[in-house]
């Protein structure tokens, strides 16, 4: 367990997790690092089964520890149907059938994979009250130690509370080779910490919203963490890696450690989650969370921006001044990590901005907006100062005639 004393109103913090381990060639600690368990059931998907799962398979057979394992087909989704799939696979069926007696159910499942891999198998610990662990493969997002899972329930995003993962095991090495895109998904998960802490300050002043002063510094230092280190992912610099995970870890555990993801995720997350909503309704593959994430940080930081221009309450615009220097640094970050566009469209733009303020109850800027009368005018106003500082300007060569 993990735990300390804190100020606010609650007092006290603690998450069940029970071992982070992020070291080269951590994978090679696996059963020792679940050593209290002897029927472990082990779920990948093809792809992160390659890169990963067959060793930890190996080695847990050869420890006496492995039940069974699910390889879901690539890419697998955190939907209902990967769930489905594997609560069925999870319980062993004894030799001979008896009618009188239930299957087997495993005493650990262990996830090996990041993202969609993670929050499926979340859900399955959670509903079938068994503790569960993940050997992550990319540092693409900071659900690792969160205590909530976004899933696709028919052709919505639905965020559950789910088991909290009791090992975190992180091999710096599988990370590094991680396709680059996954990396920086990992950054645009990051980078709109900075956004959601902001949205949290506003609320708490505005709502009276419970405030964790602790909390939130953590979760800015992570970011800074993970800011400062990403100029250096696409050499794949260990170091830089290691920075990266424990970011998007400590991230994580924030979001456990409150009890909700409202550290860690705002206007970005609600924008970004809709346009992965928006492509689900279309029969489309959902593009990677933190690269949605990321495009979402940008259109947050603009309406900012504007607000900050216009605002006559002197308190907020104070609050907003505080962190215009980090998004003066999120912008330039751009030009170096050129984090990819999913929407340049203007009304998929518009739509995914005026539908994310419903996304979920959570009081943000968008919310202030509304109330205000101003969001569908701040929509598409923003939108040709987040195509032309972020997009264009990154990818100019592409486009030589958009000044």
């Amino acid at each position: 367990m993990i735990e300390f004393d804190c100020t606010c109103v609650q007092k006290h913090h603690s998450i069940p997790t029970e071992v982070i381990e992020v070291s080269d060639h951590a994978i090679l600690k696996v059963p020792e690092i679940l050593k209290d368990y002897h029927r472990i059931f082990l779920v990948a998907d093809e792809n992160t089964y390659e890169v990963a799962g067959r060793q930890v398979e190996a080695l847990l057979k050869e420890s006496g520890q492995l039940s069974h394992s699910l390889v879901l087909e690539a890419p697998a989704l955190p939907d209902a149907d990967s769930i489905g799939k594997v609560l069925i696979e999870a319980g062993r069926d004894r030799e001979v059938y008896d009618i009188t007696e239930w299957s087997w159910n495993p005493d650990y499942v262990l996830a090996v994979g990041s993202g969609s891999i993670n929050d499926t198998c979340r859900m399955v610990s959670y509903r079938l009250g068994i503790p569960y662990g993940i050997v992550g493969t990319a540092p693409s997002m900071d659900g690792y130690a969160s205590v909530v899972a976004p899933l696709l329930n028919g052709r919505k995003k639905i965020v559950y509370n789910c088991s909290i993962a009791r090992h975190i095991i992180i091999d710096l090495n599988i990370n590094a080779a991680a396709p680059y895109p996954l990396l920086l998904s990992g950054v645009g998960d990051m980078v709109g910490k900075y956004v959601a802490i902001l949205d949290w300050e506003i609320s708490r002043d505005r709502n009276g919203e419970y405030f964790c002063e602790q909390i939130a510094d953590m979760v800015m230092k992570a970011t800074d963490q993970v800011l400062a280190s990403s100029v250096n992912l696409e050499k794949r610099d260990l170091a830089a890696i290691r920075a990266t995970s424990e970011g998007l870890i400590l991230s994580g555990e924030c979001i456990a450690f409150c009890g909700s993801s409202r550290p860690a995720s705002g206007t970005e997350h609600m924008i970004g989650q809709t346009w992965e909503v928006m492509d689900v309704e279309e029969g489309k593959i959902p593009n990677l969370h933190g690269i949605e994430v990321g495009e979402g940080v940008f259109v947050a930081i603009e309406l900012f921006r504007k607000l900050y221009g216009e605002t006559e309450d002197a308190h907020l615009k104070e609050l907003i001044g505080k962190y215009l220097p980090v998004f003066d640094k999120i912008e330039k970050l751009q030009q170096t990590l050129k984090l990819p566009f999913t929407v340049t469209d203007k009304d998929r733009f518009v739509e995914g901005i005026l539908r994310g303020r419903t996304f979920r109850e959570r009081y943000t800027i968008l919310q202030y907006l509304y109330d205000q009368g101003q969001l569908e005018v701040y929509a598409n106003d923003v939108y040709d100062a987040v195509m032309k500082k972020y997009f264009y300007r990154t990818f100019k060569d592409q486009f030589p005639d958009w000044e």
